[in-house]
């Protein structure tokens, strides 16, 4: 049943737009680099999360966004729908990757007081800021005020101080080990939707390791999701 169900998805998937799930309308998928095959990308979705994690997705876009393009992203989520820059997918590994950390932003709109109503998700990232905070002055690297650091909201500025001042070879070193990936260090949801997307990659241990508060947060969704539904 499996395999005439991703033959179906794949055959719908080479046109404009196809509904997956019964429900989520996908478009521009033939955008996508020769060689991505966009149902086998989701069918992978589909199997590493619950199904009531993707109850927030309707649509996903795919193509090219000056926003993204702007912000250096690959894909965003915004109102129900993951917009996705088909310029910055390299392989089915990358859009798998894409799609879960944007169902995990997704999932905030409903599930905002599980993952950050105790504080305790907070409280970790902000001490693990200011140890890179520490970190970046042992380099002597361009000040940037302390405040920014305890910040837990994207600031465009302090992404840019990361990407531009920092620069990505010395903050993967200075975050190895701190967070998930340099990126969960732009912003609290950022950390979160970040170690989402690795404990659903199979990187659970990496994740408790890391993360030890990502990780009770996203544990505990998912039981909760298997507790009310079943096992998935």
């Amino acid at each position: 049943m499996k395999k005439e169900y991703l033959k179906h998805l794949n055959e719908r998937s080479h046109g404009a737009h196809f509904v997956w799930l019964g429900r989520i309308n996908v478009y521009n998928a033939k955008d996508l680099a020769d060689g991505i095959n966009i149902g086998e990308v989701l069918e992978d979705v589909e199997e590493a999360l619950p199904p009531e994690f993707l109850s927030n997705i309707e649509s996903i876009y795919i193509g090219k966004f000056k926003e993204l393009d702007r912000r250096h992203l690959s894909a965003v989520y915004d109102n129900g729908a993951i917009y996705i820059s088909s310029e910055d997918v390299v392989n089915e590994d990358d859009l798998v990757d894409d799609i879960i950390h944007e169902i995990a932003h997704s999932l905030e709109e409903t599930r905002a007081i599980d993952i950050y109503g105790d504080g305790q998700l907070e409280r970790e990232f902000i001490i693990k800021r200011l140890q890179l905070f520490a970190a970046l002055k042992d380099e002597e690297v361009p000040f940037f005020p302390r405040d920014y650091f305890i910040n837990t909201e994207y600031s465009e500025e302090f992404d840019q101080y990361l990407y531009k001042e920092v620069g990505y070879p010395l903050l993967a070193s200075l975050t190895t080990g701190l967070f998930m990936s340099p990126y969960g260090a732009t912003s609290l949801r950022e950390y979160f939707a970040n170690a989402f997307e690795k404990y659903f990659l199979g990187a659970h241990e990496e994740v408790k390791s890391v993360s030890p508060q990502a990780y009770k947060k996203i544990k505990n969704l998912t039981e909760e999701e298997e507790e009310e539904y079943g096992n998935f």
